[in-house]
C-alpha cells in the first residue's frame, strides 16, 4: 500500500528523554519527508498547549497535530477539526472520585490545572515528560477534553471503573490518563486521514508507549522505537533502536522514503 502520511508519537519517540531533545537527524527526516510530499503530523497523549510548552509544535511545519490520545484533532494551521470533550456527569464523577481517594487530579489543555500539589508519583511523571507545572485549585465547571491522575505504582484504579463511557490508558506506571472509549490515537488519525482524502490506513507510525497500540495495528507500517514497551513490540512491523539514537531517520532511509 502507497504511504501518504507519517505520525510520530512524541515523548520518547520525536522527542528523546535521555538526551532531553530531538536528535537532529529526527527533525531532518520529517523536513525530507516533507519534501518528498508525505503528509507529516505529531500524535501525542499531550494536549496541544502542552506539545506548545515542550516546543515540538514549533520546530517545524507540520501537516496536522493529533493531541489527546486522540480527544483533539488539528489541521496544519493548528485550527481545531475536531474534539471530543467529556459530559459534564462524566467529569464530576472524576473528580468527585478523586476527592473522595485524595487522588491528584489533573486538566490538561485550554484550561491547566491540578487538584493537588505534586505528590512524589506525579512529580516523577512531570520530570519524565518536561511539563510546567500548573496551577493547584478545583474544577470550576469547565468542559475539559485531557485528564489525568497520579498515584504509586501498580495503584488500584479500579474505583474510576464505574463511570460510563470512559476508560483508563497508562502513558507510564504512576499516570493515567481519561479517555472517552472508542477514542484513541488511531480515531484521531482516521479523522485526519478523512480530511485529506486519503484511506485510513495509509500511513506510517512511530510510537513506544502502550496508547500507541491503536495507531501501530492499524498503521500499513508500524514501528516502535528500541526503548518501547515490551507490550507493545510484538504489534510492530518493524522494532528500531532507541530514541536517543538516530534509527528514525535510518529507517526512513532505508525504506527509500528519504534519501
Amino acid at each position: 500500500m502507497k504511504i501518504n502520511a507519517v505520525f510520530f508519537d512524541i515523548d520518547g519517540t520525536f522527542f528523546d528523554h535521555v538526551s532531553g531533545m530531538v536528535l537532529p537527524e529526527t527533525l531532518t527526516a520529517v523536513k525530507k519527508l516533507r519534501e518528498y510530499g508525505y503528509k507529516v503530523c505529531l500524535c501525542s497523549g499531550r494536549a496541544k498547549e502542552m506539545a506548545e510548552q515542550l516546543g515540538v509544535l514549533q520546530m517545524t511545519a507540520w501537516d496536522g497535530y493529533v493531541g489527546g490520545a486522540g480527544v483533539s484533532v488539528y489541521n496544519e494551521r493548528m485550527e481545531l477539526i475536531s474534539e471530543h470533550a467529556f459530559t459534564r456527569e462524566q467529569t464530576a464523577r472524576i473528580f468527585e472520585l478523586g476527592r473522595q481517594y485524595d487522588i491528584c487530579i489533573q486538566s490538561h489543555g485550554t484550561y491547566e490545572f491540578m487538584t493537588k500539589p505534586l505528590n512524589p508519583y506525579a512529580r516523577q511523571t512531570f520530570a519524565e515528560f518536561h511539563c510546567e507545572v500548573p496551577e493547584v485549585r478545583d474544577w470550576h465547571d469547565e468542559p475539559l477534553v485531557a485528564i489525568s491522575a497520579y498515584e504509586k505504582k501498580g495503584f488500584d484504579w479500579s474505583m474510576f471503573d464505574d463511570i460510563e463511557g470512559i476508560e483508563l490508558q497508562h502513558p507510564n506506571d504512576t499516570c493515567v490518563d481519561f479517555m472517552q472509549c472508542g477514542i484513541n490515537k488511531a480515531t484521531g488519525i482516521r479523522e485526519l486521514m478523512d480530511f485529506w482524502g486519503f484511506p485510513h490506513d495509509s500511513y506510517m507510525a512511530f510510537g513506544d508507549s502502550l496508547n500507541d497500540m491503536e495507531m501501530i495495528q492499524e498503521a500499513a507500517y508500524g514501528i516502535v522505537m528500541g526503548n518501547g514497551k515490551d507490550a507493545l513490540k510484538p504489534y510492530a512491523d518493524l522494532v528500531i533502536g532507541p530514541s536517543n539514537e538516530p534509527g528514525i531517520y535510518h529507517t526512513l532511509k532505508e525504506l527509500h522514503m528519504i534519501d
